[in-house]
């Protein structure tokens, strides 16, 4: 427990844990006396009866303490409890039903070392699955018993991956009706999920706003109206290349492009191995940084466009959204696609089979 500390009037005070609340949240009970042994002696005496009116429910499960943690973190996104409950099914089978009286780092080592070995559908899973798998776990040990274990996860291991030139994906998409969604996300830096959310109201004067994303949780599309950071709520000018394009789509749903995304990504796939290219469509994200990188753009406006957090981030970027600096940093990055699309301008649209 923390030592009492001494007030500027003199006084000894000290934060005593009292209890987690359902959505998670911790609370504390501050206590002050007029000195420091009987301040710590009447945080100890409170501390024991919160221990005895809440004693940790370590006769559980593992699996139990995870589905507790689950059930409070519903006020959570749909897609982040979709995840959850998914390595609840999937992830550390063995360990799931050991009670968490009886574990130590010892046992929760080896079956850190059994699941780097578990086989996905796609061959042996990888070590951001398991440390995943491992945040919900670990999280949901110390929501019950306020422990942290001390524990080694697989490394992540380093990977250089080749991209393709964006002319090489413009060439390959253009006429096609996942064209759209591919530029959105080369040229304007959009995620899968921001484009299915992205609907025709959406658009105003030529820009276009970020309001929500869609993302599919147990196989059904759900839409977000709060993105993963607030960073990625944001607007974009829309170049004359995207607008003619939008305005070639048919408006057979309130959504710009209704496609799923099992429909974009095996389309891409499709077009990708025809012409013998390797990449994913989330990969377009990194290309588009690739691009802003080349052309020297600062990092502040780069941030900006792709809706990515660091910690210099600024307070208050969304002020400057459209300043003349970041007006001129997009036209920067439009001429650098727009001197790519002008072979494209007459080109039939082509259907993708």
């Amino acid at each position: 427990m923390a030592k009492a500390k001494k007030t500027k009037s003199g006084s000894y005070t000290i934060r005593v844990y009292a209890y987690t609340d359902e959505y998670s949240k911790q609370h504390y009970k501050r206590i002050t006396a007029d000195t420091k042994a009987e301040c710590e002696q009447l945080a100890s005496q409170f501390k024991y009866s919160q221990d005895r009116k809440n004693p940790a429910p370590i006769k559980m499960t593992v699996g139990d303490a995870v589905d507790q943690y689950i059930e409070l973190c519903k006020v959570l996104s749909p897609a982040t409890v979709a995840g959850y409950q998914q390595i609840r099914r999937n992830g550390f089978k063995d360990l799931m039903d050991v009670k968490v009286e009886d574990l130590d780092e010892k046992i929760l080592q080896m079956a850190i070392n059994r699941e780097s070995m578990r086989k996905g559908r796609r061959g042996r899973i990888s070590p951001k699955t398991v440390s995943n798998e491992w945040g919900l776990i670990s999280s949901a040990l110390w929501h019950i018993s306020r422990r942290k274990w001390d524990v080694r996860l697989p490394k992540r291991p380093r990977s250089f991956k080749e991209y393709p030139e964006p002319k090489q994906i413009m060439d390959i998409v253009a006429g096609t009706e996942i064209e759209l969604p591919c530029m959105l996300a080369l040229w304007l830096s959009f995620s899968m999920s921001e484009i299915r959310g992205l609907k025709w109201t959406d658009i105003k004067n030529g820009i276009i706003t970020i309001n929500r994303v869609m993302v599919d949780v147990d196989g059904h599309p759900t839409v977000k109206y709060a993105a993963k950071a607030e960073m990625r709520k944001r607007r974009h000018r829309l170049p004359q290349y995207i607008q003619e394009l939008l305005a070639k789509t048919p408006h057979t749903s309130e959504y710009i492009v209704p496609m799923n995304q099992r429909q974009i990504n095996g389309r891409l796939q499709r077009m990708c191995r025809k012409h013998d290219i390797e990449i994913t469509f989330h990969d377009l994200r990194h290309l588009n940084a690739s691009v802003m990188l080349q052309l020297n753009i600062p990092e502040k406006y780069a941030m900006e466009r792709g809706g990515w957090k660091t910690p210099n981030v600024m307070k208050s970027v969304y002020q400057h959204t459209f300043s003349s600096e970041r007006i001129e940093v997009d036209d920067k990055v439009d001429r650098y696609f727009e001197n790519m699309t002008q072979k494209h301008d007459s080109r039939p649209a082509k259907p993708v089979n």
